[in-house]
């Protein structure tokens, strides 16, 4: 983060009670109207500027799996590979010498096996982070899927947030996940192939928390926001 980032300790830490004050009275009060009407209008926040919305966007999701998911999958398969041997890695790969050379598969029903375990493991404990990361900061927390944006979510609708409450949060996955996937590979065994994929799937669905941090960035201290629903949050500047 920039330095004007880095000093806003202070102030973040000091709008994180006034945050958790201003979270029973927005429960209390409720939405005027639901947020996908037109007429919706966001909360009011004392010494705040009116909040304004702030919509992930499918297409630049997806863009940015496009470049980030390659870039995993190579370095995890590397790495596995390098540590535990192609054969203990790559289960499902078939090699086959042959009287003109080699062949090479896949064993379609041990690559289905371990995408589908690592698909719902990772999807799991990637939320569960994020929930678990929202819950210690004492927030409520939901769990859904938003088809729209073809992804699960967790989120805690209709609370003020601070900006290093929500930078936590949204990152807690990527390197708490990470880490432990890494150390796990470095021990030979079958477990292997269902690591290296689960990591390139905690690292591609990462996108959308590493568009947020990105997007903090350039956010002045004090900054709060406010999720609607699964598509839309405020954010809500200083005055």
């Amino acid at each position: 983060m920039s330095s004007s980032q880095d000093g806003s300790a202070s102030a973040d830490t000091a709008t994180a009670a006034d945050a958790a004050t201003a979270d029973a009275t927005t429960a209390a009060d409720g939405p005027p109207t639901p947020p996908d009407s037109d007429e919706y209008e966001p909360p009011k926040r004392a010494g705040y500027r009116a909040g304004t919305p702030f919509r992930y966007s499918a297409l630049t999701l997806t863009l940015l799996s496009v470049v980030v998911a390659p870039v995993a999958l190579a370095v995890f398969a590397w790495l596995a590979t390098t540590t535990s041997g192609v054969e203990t890695a790559l289960p499902f790969v078939v090699f086959e010498e042959t009287a003109e050379g080699f062949t090479l598969g896949v064993d379609g029903i041990e690559f289905g096996t371990v995408l589908v375990v690592s698909l719902v493991g990772t999807v799991a404990l990637h939320e569960f982070v994020h929930g678990l990361a929202f819950r210690t900061l004492g927030f409520r927390v939901s769990f859904g899927v938003a088809p729209r944006l073809g992804a699960f979510y967790t989120a805690i609708f209709e609370q003020f947030q601070t900006r290093r409450q929500l930078a936590v949060a949204v990152i807690a996955p990527l390197v708490v996940l990470t880490p432990l996937g890494v150390a796990l590979l470095l021990i030979p065994g079958p477990h292997v192939p269902y690591v290296w994929f689960g990591l390139v799937l905690n690292t591609g669905g990462a996108v959308g928390d590493l568009f947020v941090v990105w997007r903090l960035r350039g956010l002045p201290p004090g900054t709060l926001f406010y999720d609607v629903d699964a598509y839309t949050s405020y954010i809500y500047e200083p005055e």
